[in-house]
């Protein structure tokens, strides 16, 4: 009887634990770093910044191009990609929301000073 007890009390504690955490207001933005001609970008430096607070976070894009910034407060983000041989490239207006889908951004660099 203890032992269903403590197992009780850990599931109730747990499903506490989750609906809190699902209650903490966070989104996702992912994309794919592309050329001009479509092929994929990989090793590209990937910046996203809250405009609101200047809170940054970088990473880099995988071997196919892809990039994720997962758990992000919800807000207007800037998203800057720069990569070797390619002119850095800005987008403005990306906004991370609560319970809607993010599009996934597929950002073309351009080659040299376009």
């Amino acid at each position: 009887m203890r032992l269903l007890r403590a197992v009780a009390s850990t599931l109730t504690m747990l499903l506490f634990a989750i609906s809190l955490w699902s209650q903490t207001g966070t989104s996702t933005v992912r994309g794919t770093i592309t050329d001009p001609q479509g092929r994929v970008v990989p090793n590209a430096n990937v910046t996203l910044t809250n405009v609101e607070t200047n809170a940054v976070r970088t990473t880099k894009s995988t071997d196919t191009g892809s990039y994720v910034f997962d758990l992000i407060t919800p807000a207007n983000y800037r998203l800057q990609v720069e990569a070797t041989g390619f002119k850095k490239k800005v987008v403005d207006k990306v906004q991370a929301l609560i319970g809607k889908p993010n599009p996934d951004r597929r950002t073309t660099g351009c080659r040299g000073g376009c």
